[in-house]
Parts: structure tokens; sequence; C-alpha cells
């Protein structure tokens, strides 16, 4: 390989874990509602928090951006999306489309060895402590476990995709989202199903409670949604 073909080949590895970095340090703060939806962020603010060249500032950005966290403005800023009911709607609606189609093809090829992994991750997501980010990646690994055989390349880029974007709305409805105890088993009792019908390979059992489930979700976000504004915190 020629000289000019190595320089090119690869990214520097500094720069990419600085951005990296960056990206996880911006995004929790907008999970966390530390930069408020709705808000501006000036590249050269935030250049100085962290002590680093716009560079690293800008990709983390435009990555934030690609799923839909921020949008860029002309100039020096960026935009924190607003949280809406139309936006989680959407959101849900893609979801229920194609995790209820995956649930099909999954089924056909369950292995027990799936099915253990998908037990274990509910176990676990029962036994965590009710932070969000921890409750939503113990929420997605279960998830997960269910669809992994059937799940492909750019099926996974989307859901993913997806899952970050409803964690967004998760994270910063927390507070009013199944705080009783009953309501939290009854979520439990929702995946527990799930785990059943798929042992029982009943396909469209399956699809139906896992929509369902996704529907229940929705709705409960949607209530919290329309509740933090009628308080006047959006």
């Amino acid at each position: 390989m020629s000289r000019a073909g190595a320089s090119t080949s690869v990214r520097p590895i500094a720069h990419q874990s600085l951005v990296d970095r960056v990206t996880d340090e911006l995004h929790r703060a907008i999970l966390n509602g530390d930069i408020a939806p709705g808000s501006a962020v000036s590249i050269v603010d935030l250049c100085e928090q962290f002590a680093v060249s716009h560079i690293p500032v800008r990709e983390a950005l435009r990555r934030l951006e690609s799923e839909g966290v921020i949008s860029l403005r002309p100039g020096r800023s960026a935009l924190v999306a607003s949280l809406s009911a139309e936006d989680l709607t959407n959101i849900y609606e893609l979801r229920k489309l194609i995790e209820g189609e995956m649930t099909l093809r999954a089924t056909a090829t369950m292995t027990e060895e799936r099915l253990a992994d998908a037990e274990r991750a509910l176990a676990e997501y029962v036994d965590i402590v009710r932070e969000p980010a921890a409750l939503a990646a113990k929420h997605h690994a279960f998830h997960a476990a269910m669809l992994a055989d059937v799940l492909g390349t750019a099926d996974r880029r989307v859901l993913e995709l997806l899952w970050k974007s409803s964690d967004r709305y998760l994270h910063l409805l927390m507070d009013n989202i199944d705080r009783e105890p009953e309501t939290q088993q009854i979520r439990i009792e929702e995946h527990r199903k799930l785990l059943d019908l798929a042992a029982a390979r009943d396909a469209e059992g399956l699809k139906a409670a896992w929509i369902a489930h996704l529907d229940s979700s929705q709705q409960a976000m949607l209530t919290a949604l329309a509740n933090r504004e009628g308080s006047g915190a959006a």
C-alpha cells in the first residue's frame, strides 16, 4: 500500500475517541434535561466547556442531529429538539410496525438458547434500579434478545435509532411514568407474557402482545408528556 493510501485508510484514534467522549457527554446532558428541550446551544460555549476545538464538537453535533436529538443552525449554534406528542407517536407507530412484523420471523427461528438470553435479560430488567439509563438499557436488552436472530445490519441500525429516540422521552418523563408498584408490576407481566408466547411458538399471539406492550408504553408516555406540558415544564 502506498503512503498516500495508508494516510487516508484510517481515522486517528485520538480524534475518534475525543469525538466519542464529547458525543456521549452531550447526549447525557440532553437526556438528563441538563440541556433543556427546545434550547439553543452555542458551539463556542461547548468548545470552552469541553476545552476542545470546534472540530470534535461539530462532529458530535452532527451525530446527534442524525438521531433527531438536535438540529444544526446556520452559524455557530444548534437547537435541541423539543418534546412533542406527534414525534412520540411517530416513533412508537414505527416501532409497532417494524417490531411487530419481526416477531413473526423471530418466532419461527426461536431457539432455546435465545429464550434463555431473553430470560436472563428479563431477570436483570426486573431487578434493575429505577434509573432511566439503566432501565432503558435492560429493557432494550430484552427486546434485542428476542429479535436477535432476525435483525440484519439495516434492521438493527433503524431500531437502535428508534430506541434511542424513545429513550429520550423515557429519561425526561421518568418521574411521571409507572411510579406505582402496581403499574411497574403490570409492565413486568407484559414482558413475561411476551417470553411465554415466544416459548410457546405462538407467532400471532406474540405479535399482538408485542404491539399491545408498545402501545401501552406509548400511552403512558403521552400521558406523562401532557402532564409535563400542563405543569409548564416543557
